[in-house]
Order: structure tokens, then sequence, then C-alpha cells
């Protein structure tokens, strides 16, 4: 059962919550000043109750420990000024013990949910369940990042198991899963099994999030959105009034997103190079990142400008 005094913030991650990105100047430092504009724009919508500051997206990758707790640290103060909550990460690869560390310095700074993501190599059940337990020892509110694992045995990528997620459970700390496998059977699955005990959040296409609606799906992570924020409202209120609209927005507008730009460019690339388009922070990344040349990113802004040309009649429903 979940910690009793966590259950009313797992009912707030409702609806599309939204990622921050994470910008570098010319010199590759984090642009903190980009990074503030981002965000006081994001919590300027009233509709956006949630902001998470992920690993992939936050280029966690590209820093160094202490970078990472800088960055947690500055997004949990601006996103509390706007009095929204806020989920900060863990670095990708390091030990249960930094991680912990991670988690007990957002308790600190005052995150409202811990996020940590488990990238060793899957050998047991009991494996992972120590490892969040050690972390759980925080006590705070804790969401298990679900990137599919690399087997230990053979190699091979690995979906979360039942009895994986059966075992977190008894994990009271843990209020929320990031579901990112991208597959409709397994977050139906997911959805059947744990949607009572967890808050679940999902990633990927809107086309996925559509699919997944008579399964109880309440939570998603945004993704065109990033053309206009706009478009997670918009498409929020039609996800649940109005299923025919939405899958015709859903075709207008993130279809093409995922099935001529993504696969063309990257979606780790495409986000950047958006906010930029935007007027928001540089496309600029760290090595072995790389960032969309002039003549990509022409091509991405014909596109994002026919996006918009098309969601302004959306807007005016």
């Amino acid at each position: 059962m979940i910690n009793d005094k966590f259950h009313n913030l797992k009912k707030k991650l409702h609806g599309p919550i939204q990622t921050i990105f994470v910008p570098f100047n010319k010199k590759l430092d984090i642009d903190y000043i980009a990074l503030r504009k981002h965000i006081s724009i994001l919590c300027n919508f009233d509709f956006v109750k949630c902001l998470y500051l992920m690993p992939y997206n936050g280029r966690y990758s590209q820093l160094s420990e202490n970078e990472i707790l800088d960055l947690n640290k500055f997004c949990i103060k601006e996103v509390k000024k706007q009095k929204k909550i806020i989920i900060v990460s863990d670095p990708i690869h390091a030990s249960t013990a930094t991680k912990l560390k991670f988690c007990q310095h957002a308790k600190k700074n005052g995150a409202d949910i811990f996020s940590s993501i488990c990238r060793e190599k899957y050998f047991s059940d009991e494996q992972i369940f120590l490892h969040y337990k050690k972390i759980s020892s925080a006590k705070m509110p804790i969401l298990v990042h679900l990137m599919p694992f690399l087997s230990g045995y053979d190699g091979n990528n690995l979906n979360w198991k039942n009895s994986t997620l059966k075992k977190l459970s008894k994990i009271s700390n843990i209020i929320a899963i990031k579901e990112d496998t991208k597959s409709l059977k397994f977050g139906s699955s997911i959805l059947k099994n744990y949607k009572n005990r967890f808050s679940i959040i999902f990633a990927g296409r809107k086309k996925l999030i559509l699919g997944l609606k008579k399964s109880g799906l309440n939570s998603y992570l945004n993704g065109t959105s990033i053309i206009d924020v706009e478009i997670d409202n918009i498409f929020w209120n039609l996800f649940q009034n109005n299923p025919t609209k939405a899958k015709q927005f859903v075709k207008e507008i993130d279809d093409p997103f995922w099935e001529k730009m993504s696969p063309k460019f990257g979606w780790h690339r495409i986000n950047k190079a958006c906010l930029e388009i935007n007027g928001i922070m540089k496309r600029f990344e760290r090595l072995p990142m790389i960032a969309l040349n002039q003549k990509e990113i022409n091509i991405l802004k014909i596109f994002v400008n026919d996006i918009k040309k098309s969601l302004i009649k959306w807007k005016n429903l």
C-alpha cells in the first residue's frame, strides 16, 4: 500500500506532465538564463500542474554529478516559486548509494517527487527491490522510471516483469511509474494491474495515449507541445470529452511529428531545435549528443510553421 501522507500527491499526477529541457550556451555551460525562461513559460499556463526534469531530456548523460545536483536545485527553486509540482531525477548510471544521496538532496531542497532510473543489468527481482528499498529510506515520494532493462544473462532488452512491479508495490514510498516502452500491449497490462496502486505516467505519441484510454490512463508526458504548449491543453480536453475529435486532432497535429520528423532527425534532437525555433533556448549540445545542422533545422522550421497553421482552428474551437 502507498504511504498515506503521499496519497494526495499521487492523485495530483493527472493529465499532461511537462518535461523540462536543459539548454547549453555557446561555451557549452548550462544556460540558466534560458532555463529560467523555459520554466517560467511552462508555469504561466494554468493547466500545467507538474514539471518533470528527466535524465534524457535533461541531458544528464552530458553532465557531471555536481552539475546535476546544481541543476536539480535550480529547477526545484524555480518551479516551487510558481507553486507547481516538481519531479527531479538521479544520474542514469550510478550506484544505489549515490542515487540515495541524490534523493536526499532533492528532499532537502524541496522537490515533491524523486524519479529514479535503474540502468544496471537485470539479474533478479530482489536486486531491483533492494535498489529501490534503499532509495526509499530517504522517506520521500518516489517515481520509478521504467526504461526496459538489459538482461545480465543474454544482453537482450527486457521489459519489466509483473513480478518485479508486484515486489516494488510493497514499498510504500513509491507513488508513481513512468512507463517508457511505447507499447500498447505492455501499457495496457501495466494499467490493468497497477493503476490503483501507482500513478502511471506514459511517454510516447498521442496515438498510443488514445489507445490506452479504455485501460484507464489518466496521465502522460508532453511530446509535440514543444511546438506549442497549448497542444497539451487542447488534446487533454478532447481526450476526456470528445474521442472522435481527439482522433482527428492526433492525426493532424501529432502523427506527422512522429512519422515525418522524429524518424528523420530523432526525438531528442528535435525537442531542443523546436525550442530554439520558438525563441526559448539555443540548440547547442555537448558531445556525444549532436544538434541539428542548419539545413536540418530549416526543414524542421517549415514543418513547425505548418503545424502551427493547422493548430489555429483547434485553438478556436
